[in-house]
């Protein structure tokens, strides 16, 4: 019936009839409210103890959907959450979903800027909450360090194919490394990814042409993805 204590603008009320409170579980019929019966609403400033363990008992909802609109995307992606997650939580859920950066996500609502430390339930999102997710801009300084002079330090992933028909392994390796620094990785890939090496000795080709192990990787001009074979046997060069 909805006829429980409840707050009103000037205090809380009550309803009562035949000396018995109406509870809000009761219909009319249960009640015996007749054409004309009078009910009475009696107003108090505190709401009755037992009413008031009933809202503190009211269960909480702590557990809401958002979405999230990524800027890269049209489809909102959804993610159930606990309202005590914090912004920095959900981060961490959407990086792992989308493999960017914690620190370059930017999640805003209705124009401003979320917290970290802030909860979903401060940040007074509700369910079904559109939330807007962009994605931050590199450091210039990063950028910078990377065009500069530590840009002869950059990494090149690598594959090397031990023997024709075999399984390539995966390498990283410096474009300022002389190609020996491969000679020294392979013994200790070769424990892990157990592969073979030439017992008798071998030397390195890429794109068909012998690598010199006291020239860098850049000097040959090996490039990211670039593959680099294993020949059996030894390269003796003239004097």
């Amino acid at each position: 019936m909805g006829l429980r204590t409840r707050p009103i603008g000037f205090g809380y009320f009550k309803t009562k009839f035949n000396d018995k409170v109406l509870q809000d579980e009761q219909d009319v019929g249960t009640c015996e409210l007749l054409q004309d019966s009078k009910v009475r609403i009696i107003i108090s400033q505190e709401p009755e103890k037992s009413n008031l363990l009933r809202l503190e008992e009211a269960p909480l909802i702590k557990r809401i959907e958002l979405l999230f609109h990524m800027e890269h995307s049209s489809i909102p992606m959804s993610l159930e959450v606990d309202v005590s997650d914090t912004i920095g939580k959900l981060k961490e859920r959407i990086q792992s979903i989308e493999s960017i950066p914690v620190n370059r996500l930017v999640l805003s609502f209705l124009g401003n800027e979320l917290n970290n430390r802030s909860t979903i339930h401060e940040c007074g999102l509700h369910h079904q909450t559109h939330i807007e997710v962009s994605i931050r801009a590199s450091p210039p300084a990063a950028a910078s360090t990377a065009s500069g002079s530590n840009a002869g330090s950059k990494k090149l992933k690598l594959l090397v194919l031990p023997r024709c028909g075999t399984k390539k392994i995966p390498v990283e390796v410096n474009a300022s490394d002389n190609v020996g620094e491969l000679r020294k990785q392979l013994p200790i890939l070769q424990e892990k990814l157990r592969f073979s090496l030439p017992s008798n000795g071998y030397f390195f080709i890429h794109k068909q042409s012998v690598m010199d192990d006291k020239r860098s990787f850049r000097w040959h001009h090996v490039n990211q993805g670039d593959t680099i074979e294993i020949f059996n046997g030894w390269v003796t060069r003239g004097s």
